[in-house]
């Protein structure tokens, strides 16, 4: 008997917990059913960006309206476009329910940056606080600190990313650097102008990208460059050439010489006197052939025997000539 009555209470225990479990699930369908949820609730969009919201839990159309309309705008159908950096919520009205979107709008300062090497700049995200996270793509070409100081390191290409609410917004490094960061040229050159150490013209480059580059002279009376980099000397003195890359700007500086004349004739035992402008420098003088004609410490040429002859004066790692003929 004992043992009929342990399993009719097995029995009747098995089916009020399949009951209990029969009522806990048509409650949680039922709660389910009237449950309308968006997709959204805490959003951050990046300047100009969109998304849109949805909603769930109804067949009920929808209807939008956002709190401030120079942060974000909402349109009839839920799309959320991001018009200018601070914050707002987006109202959902859905029957009698009304569902809310807080909306962040976040910009970065700046979006392409370039920089030369050991130089900085300081990305700030707009419409954010202090919770911001900082990474560089490549620390070996520029890194970025808590605050979000960019440091370039060397030639290259960087991408900085700071995190916010799950959102990622992007800057993009050129850590750029040019080939010569002084060049000196020789105006109106007679004489082996293709030789290293002589001639009118050089070309310089931007390393480290591909982007578009604008150069510039500050003199153009001492020297012009072309738009591709091709410097060339107009007369004595100096200038800068500048390279703007996406608004950075790399220089070299450029100083033009000529010689006072590069061919002279002379009278056995005749002088006559040289001299290198476009410099304060002091050259250093030097004969091809002491029989023909001698040249002083200060560019004093002496006549001595008939023939032909190269005086040299080298100054500021460049050397300038003169033919000199003794009749």
């Amino acid at each position: 008997m004992r043992t009929k009555f342990r399993y009719l209470s097995y029995i009747l225990a098995g089916i009020a917990l399949f009951s209990a479990i029969l009522f806990t699930n048509d409650k949680f369908f039922a709660e389910a059913a009237n449950k309308v949820y968006l997709n959204e609730t805490d959003l951050t969009l990046e300047l100009g960006h969109y998304r849109t919201l949805k909603v769930y839990g109804t067949n009920q159309k929808p209807s939008f309206k956002s709190a401030n309309n120079r942060a974000a705008t909402v349109s009839s159908k839920g799309r959320i476009t991001a018009r200018g950096w601070g914050s707002t919520t987006v109202y959902t009205y859905v029957g009698n329910r009304t569902l809310k979107t807080k909306v962040t709008i976040v910009q970065m300062n700046k979006k392409n940056v370039a920089l030369t090497p050991g130089n900085t700049t300081q990305l700030t995200l707009w419409g954010a606080n202090d919770s911001v996270k900082w990474k560089s793509s490549n620390k070996r070409i520029a890194t970025v600190s808590d605050k979000g100081l960019v440091t370039a390191v060397s030639n290259g290409k960087a991408t900085i990313t700071a995190t916010f609410n799950g959102k990622k917004i992007t800057s993009n490094i050129t850590v750029v650097g040019i080939n010569h960061d002084s060049i000196v040229l020789e105006y109106d050159p007679k004489f082996s102008a293709t030789r290293d150490g002589f001639g009118d013209v050089k070309t310089l480059a931007i390393t480290g990208t591909n982007d578009k580059v604008t150069w510039s002279s500050s003199n153009t009376k001492v020297a012009t460059v072309n738009s591709k980099g091709r410097v060339t000397a107009k007369g004595p003195g100096t200038a800068k050439i500048t390279a703007n890359i996406n608004g950075t700007m790399v220089s070299s500086d450029v100083k033009v010489l000529k010689i006072s004349y590069n061919e002279i004739e002379l009278n056995k035992g005749e002088n006559f006197t040289l001299e290198v402008l476009g410099t304060d420098n002091i050259p250093s003088w030097t004969s091809y052939n002491k029989t023909i004609a001698t040249v002083s410490a200060d560019g004093v040429v002496s006549a001595k025997t008939a023939g032909t002859t190269k005086i040299v004066a080298q100054v500021d790692g460049r050397k300038v000539r003169c033919i000199i003929t003794v009749k």
